[in-house]
């Protein structure tokens, strides 16, 4: 069964500074997909609370590129999976930069994290 919403809507007029009433709706406005999109950002690229969770993160971006590099310098992959692989590598920059100037909340973490993720790389070379 389908609840009806029999709830008034109640309008509260505020003088304005000219001595006018503007209509004040209590209604609770829905954020709009904008602030949803950069919240949900801002919640994923955020560090962890507690400490044992923050080590292992810090430590997870330097040990996987660095996993990562080495398996790059010392596997003779054929060409065209490392032409794959930098292609997959140029849209995560550019994915990178378009984060860091669509929500400027996140910009110094994914500093942080862009530095430790070069960190781990050359430390696999």
């Amino acid at each position: 069964m389908a609840e009806v919403n029999n709830q008034q809507k109640i309008t509260v007029e505020i003088p304005t500074e000219r001595g006018n009433f503007a209509p004040l709706s209590t209604t609770p406005q829905q954020p709009s997909k904008l602030d949803l999109f950069r919240r949900g950002w801002v919640n994923a690229i955020a560090l962890p609370d507690n400490l044992p969770d923050l080590a292992f993160h810090l430590a997870a971006h330097i040990t996987i590129p660095a996993l990562f590099s080495s398996c790059w310098v010392n596997i003779p992959f054929p060409g065209f999976i490392r032409l794959g692989v930098l292609g997959v590598l140029a849209i995560a920059g550019i994915v990178a930069l378009y984060l860091r100037q669509a929500v400027p909340e996140v910009k110094d973490i994914l500093l942080l994290r862009v530095g430790l993720i070069a960190v781990g790389v050359l430390l696999g070379i």
